[in-house]
């Protein structure tokens, strides 16, 4: 299995777990324990494994990065879960939000502001572009609606969850073709919601290979309360 396999392999488990996460979520439980189905499923179909990830789930989902101990989940809270699997020296790293029970007008807004900013990344994430260029094409979506976005706009991805370039103002590094990288884009005022995809660039095309089999319909990642 070539990289680009096994990194397909990787998404699609990631897909699996996320399917789980939902399947199996209620309000009765703690942070911990919702997570652990996303585990267990990636665990029987991948075997071993290597994960990082941020978890936010709340309050937190102002923050960046970190994990939620020990939380009951509250209908209109946001669920940020950026993650990243490793196996056979290959890494992905995607990221979706939940929003438990409902999602309001205005967290509506930012989700659609956040699809937008991805879309535009897209159109500039190509060969021989620049690092910058696709942070640049990002936050363009951020500046039209009065607002900045606050950290790096994707990277590389390889051997390890997260290579350089990343997609920052002033990294002049050229993008390569063959090799994976991801657009990742996120807003924390209020509450957080953050969005990553990961592609394949080529020498004349860019393939989004995640969003093919886990879309970005905001109807799709409304998690309501189910018993086990």
């Amino acid at each position: 299995m070539n990289k680009r396999e096994e990194l397909q392999t990787l998404l699609r488990a990631t897909v699996h777990a996320f399917q789980a996460f939902a399947q199996n979520f209620t309000l009765t439980k703690t942070s911990d324990e919702l997570f652990e189905p996303f585990t267990r499923s990636l665990k029987q179909e991948l075997g071993e494994y290597d994960i990082l990830y941020d978890y936010i789930l709340g309050k937190d989902s102002v923050n960046i990065d970190g994990v939620t101990k020990n939380y009951l989940p509250q209908v209109g809270d946001t669920i940020i879960m950026d993650i990243s699997v490793g196996r056979n020296g290959v890494w992905c790293d995607i990221c979706r939000t939940f929003f438990v029970g409902e999602v309001s007008e205005e967290q509506e807004a930012v989700y659609e502001m956040i699809k937008q900013s991805i879309r535009s990344g897209e159109a500039a994430l190509k060969r021989g572009a620049k690092a910058e260029d696709i942070y640049r094409a990002v936050n363009a979506v951020y500046q039209e609606n009065g607002r900045q976005l606050v950290h790096h706009a994707g990277h590389k991805i390889g051997e390890q969850a997260l290579l350089q370039p990343q997609f920052l103002a002033g990294n002049t590094t050229p993008v390569e073709a063959d090799r994976a990288y991801t657009i990742e884009s996120g807003c924390y005022d209020g509450f957080g919601i953050r969005l990553e995809n990961d592609y394949w660039v080529g020498e004349t095309t860019t393939e989004n290979l995640y969003e093919p089999i886990m879309n970005l319909n905001i109807k799709e990642y409304v998690l309501y309360e189910n018993e086990a």
